[in-house]
């Protein structure tokens, strides 16, 4: 009898275990599945890194996932990217000051007027290059007409 009941406690032990074990394997799985997720409505603005005063450009449509919030009030996300072929590349060493982890995020921004204001003065547009903008737009006459009407006189 004594034999059983040490049996019991062990079997009773192993269980709570293993349900300790997949309680912790479960929320890991549902934070995985919990990343917020969103999708670009328009274009984006990325800094070049290290400011190298370049711009880039976030397709509209792209899926961003957020990674974490800041005090400061700015937010972080990932973006994933598939590649075929090699990519020119130079390694990053890992460095005792990182902690194990080297994060370098650029700085994403919506496009407002006054930024491409300032991106148009760099890098000016030709007749030619307007035109082509906007044929490749498959802007009418008529949108034309109303875009040049809301232009101050």
């Amino acid at each position: 009898m004594f034999t059983n009941k040490r049996l019991f406690c062990w079997l009773g032990v192993l269980i709570l275990v293993n349900a300790a074990a997949l309680a912790v394997i479960a929320s890991n799985v549902s934070k995985a599945h919990d990343t917020k997720m969103i999708k670009t409505k328009e274009p984006m603005l990325i800094e070049g890194p290290n400011g190298d005063e370049n711009y880039y450009v976030l397709p509209l449509g792209t899926t961003l996932y957020h990674d974490k919030s800041f005090p400061e009030g700015h937010d972080r996300y990932v973006v994933y990217l598939n590649h075929k072929g090699a990519i020119a590349h130079e390694e990053v060493p890992m460095k005792p000051e990182y902690g194990g982890s080297f994060i370098d995020p650029l700085w994403m921004s919506n496009i407002d007027a006054d930024t491409l204001k300032e991106i148009f003065k760099r890098f000016p547009l030709s007749k030619d290059d307007v035109a082509a903008a906007i044929k490749s737009n498959g802007f009418t006459r008529d949108d034309l007409a109303d875009i040049i009407r809301s232009l101050p006189e």
